[in-house]
């Protein structure tokens, strides 16, 4: 069953009917008046002497049945949904009120939020900067006693020494030898002639044993420098087995000992030679010939 045109429908083709009739009667008017627009329909054109009464009459008939015949039925129509267009306007401005209102609850609610959280974080950060403080109070105090400064002053300027000093091992000792004229002829051998202080054998002198020598230079540059050219000595005779290097701490050389070791471990291992025996060789010897 087919279902016939919606209101929606019929009330356009009502307004479309009014309209293109209201046209017509318009048109017929200004034609009759000699005018060409319908604001010149006025009173002083329609009492013009070729106006007649059965012209007004006629006119006046059309618009009758116009007005009654489809605008008074339009009109009941649309003044019921104008109603009805304004209720829902003023709903939508209530319920629009309504999401305001909850919007700025919402709002409110995360500022409350935000400064229940800001007054944590300071409580937090009033706590943990009390601890720092402390801290550092204890650690500002045990470090500046006199005698935590006094070890750390000797501490750097001990650094500061050894970064200027030098060690030669493997140079025989001899009775009333010259110490910096030694060390220059090594320094020599490696193409270097810097300033040299304070040369003196380190230890205690044992019998069989060859103290290392410590001497100084101007500036730690210059120990760099010398150290780098160190490796020329293996070329020079009687240097082979003299060595040139930093002047370390107990602990910096048992460390380096222990590095030096595992460096050769390593290098050994990786060149050893293949580990099949003379008996590996004969067994397979004899595998073959059988």
């Amino acid at each position: 069953m087919e279902e016939g045109p919606s209101s929606t429908t019929v009330n356009k083709r009502l307004i479309e009917f009014l309209v293109k009739e209201r046209e017509m009667l318009m048109k017929n008017i200004r034609d009759d008046l000699g005018v060409t627009s319908s604001s010149e329909v006025n009173a002083r054109n329609l009492s013009k002497r070729n106006i007649t009464k059965e012209n007004l009459c006629s006119w006046l008939e059309r618009m009758s049945i116009i007005l009654n015949s489809n605008a008074v039925p339009l009109l009941q129509i649309t003044v019921p949904k104008a109603d009805r267009c304004e209720k829902l306007e003023q709903e939508k401005i209530k319920d629009q009120f309504t999401i305001i209102k909850l919007q700025d609850e919402v709002l409110k609610k995360k500022d409350e939020e935000v400064e229940v959280m800001k007054q944590a974080m300071k409580q937090t950060v009033k706590r943990e900067i009390t601890s720092y403080a402390s801290a550092v109070t204890k650690s500002c105090a045990t470090a500046l006693a006199p005698a935590n400064i006094g070890k750390a002053v000797k501490t750097v300027v001990d650094k500061d020494e050894r970064l200027r000093n030098v060690i030669i091992y493997g140079l025989p000792e001899t009775t009333e030898e010259n110490l910096p004229d030694k060390v220059e002829s090594i320094l020599l051998g490696i193409n270097e002639k810097p300033i040299v202080k304070d040369c003196c054998r380190v230890g205690p002198k044992k019998s069989g044993a060859v103290r290392p020598i410590k001497f100084r230079l101007s500036n730690r540059d210059i120990v760099h420098q010398v150290l780098r050219k160190s490796h020329l000595l293996r070329n020079k005779e009687g240097c082979q087995n003299v060595y040139l290097c930093p002047d370390r701490t107990k602990e910096e050389r048992t460390a380096f000992k222990l590095s030096r070791e595992k460096k050769k471990a390593v290098e050994k291992a990786q060149y050893q030679s293949p580990s099949d025996t003379e008996d590996d060789v004969l067994l397979m010897l004899r595998r073959g010939s059988g």
